[in-house]
C-alpha cells in the first residue's frame, strides 16, 4: 500500500528480510535521541501511553459507561434508602413491645446506612459532573484536507458520532517491519483514526509525539486498508489535544527515524560497538539519564543480558550511562 505522499520512498522505507522489527515507541524515542531509540529497541520496554485504560476508569471518558454507572449507583442508593426506611419504621414497634435493645441496634444501623448513602451520593455527584462535561463538550471535526495541526476534544469527537475502540494487539506493518498499539481508535464510517495520550499538558505536540502519531497513521492505513487523513494526540488530563494531518511535512521525522534506527540496530548488532550520536542539550532531564540507586529499577539489557552498572562518584547510575559507558550530564 502506498503511504499517500511523496516523502515516502519505497526503496528506502521497505524492509529487507533480515531487517529488525521496530516498535513505534523505539522510533519515537529515536526522534528524540538516537541513544534513547537504541535503548528502547534493545530493552523492549512497553510504552505506558500504549496501554488501554483499566475498566474502572472508563467512566472518565465514555458517556455510555458514565450513564451505566449512574444507573448502577442509583440502584444502590435506593437499596440503602429502603433499608433506612425499614429500620426507621420498625423502631416505634420495638418501643411499643418494650424491646429497647433493638433501639441500640437500630441506631448503629442508621449510622452505617447513612454513611453508605452519603458515599453513594458523593460518587453520583462526581459521575453527574463527568456526564455534564461530556454533554457540554463541543469539537469541530478536523478537516481531513487541512495540513496544519487542529485542536480537538475527545468528548466532542464522541459527540460527533465517533466510536472508540480498544486495540488489544499491536498493529503490524510487514512491509516496513514495525508495529505499535495506539491508545484507542476512533471509528466512524470509513474513517479509522488512531489516538494516543501524553501524561503532561503542553501547548503543542513535540517532535517524538508527532512521529509516533504518524507511525500509527501508517499502521492504520496498512492494517485496515483505509486512508487515514490524521491522527490525534491527547494532552494532559482534560482529554483535549490536536489532530495531526498525515501529510509530508509531519511524516518526515517518522520516516527518517525508522530508517535511521533500522541502520543503527544493524550497526550495533552481533556484539559490535559503534559510536551513537546524542545532543547534550537534550540530556538534561532525560529519563534515561536520571540518576538512581543500583538497587532500584530495571537493569538495562543488551542481547538479553544486563549490562554492567556504571556508577558515578555518588554511587548512582543511569540507563544511558550503563548502556554507553559514560556519565550523562545529570540535571539537578
Amino acid at each position: 500500500m502506498s503511504d499517500g505522499g511523496g516523502a515516502a520512498r519505497p526503496s528506502r522505507m521497505k524492509a529487507r528480510s533480515d531487517d529488525p522489527w521496530l516498535s513505534v515507541h523505539a522510533i519515537a524515542e529515536y526522534t528524540f535521541c538516537p541513544r534513547a531509540g537504541l535503548i528502547a529497541y534493545e530493552n523492549r520496554r512497553a510504552d505506558p501511553d500504549d496501554e488501554p485504560p483499566a475498566f474502572d476508569t472508563l467512566p472518565r471518558f465514555e458517556l455510555q459507561a458514565v450513564e451505566a454507572e449512574i444507573a448502577q449507583q442509583m440502584k444502590l442508593l435506593f437499596r440503602w434508602l429502603w433499608a433506612m426506611l425499614v429500620v426507621a419504621t420498625s423502631s416505634p414497634i420495638s418501643v411499643y413491645l418494650k424491646q429497647y435493645w433493638y433501639l441500640v441496634l437500630a441506631g448503629v444501623a442508621m449510622i452505617f446506612i447513612t454513611w453508605q448513602s452519603l458515599s453513594v451520593l458523593a460518587v453520583l455527584q462526581e459521575l453527574h459532573r463527568r456526564r455534564r462535561v461530556l454533554l457540554e463538550s463541543r469539537s469541530a471535526e478536523p478537516d481531513p484536507f487541512h495540513e496544519q495541526m487542529q485542536p480537538v476534544n475527545w468528548f466532542g469527537l464522541l459527540n460527533l458520532g465517533f466510536q472508540s475502540q480498544v486495540v488489544n494487539e499491536p498493529l503490524r506493518d510487514g512491509v516496513w517491519n514495525f508495529e505499535g498499539k495506539p491508545w484507542r481508535l476512533l471509528i466512524r464510517g470509513d474513517l479509522v483514526i488512531p489516538v494516543f495520550r501524553t501524561r503532561s499538558a503542553q501547548e503543542s505536540p513535540r517532535e517524538p509525539q508527532v512521529a509516533k502519531c504518524m507511525a500509527y497513521c501508517r499502521l492504520v492505513s496498512v492494517v485496515y486498508e483505509r486512508e487515514c487523513p490524521y491522527g490525534i494526540i491527547l494532552t494532559g488530563e482534560d482529554y483535549s489535544g490536536f489532530a495531526i494531518p498525515y501529510c509530508e511535512m509531519f511524516r518526515r521525522d517518522f520516516h527518517n527515524s525508522l530508517v535511521a534506527l533500522r541502520h543503527l540496530v544493524q550497526a550495533t548488532g552481533y556484539g559490535r560497538d559503534t559510536e551513537v550520536d546524542y545532543e547534550p542539550r537534550k540530556c538534561s532531564g532525560c529519563h534515561l539519564g536520571r540518576p538512581r540507586s543500583p538497587s532500584s529499577g530495571e537493569r538495562v539489557v543488551r542481547f538479553g543480558a544486563p549490562v554492567p552498572v556504571k556508577t558515578n562518584r555518588d554511587g548512582m547510575h543511569s540507563d544511558c550511562g550503563d548502556r554507553f559507558e559514560w556519565e550523562p550530564p545529570y540535571s539537578d
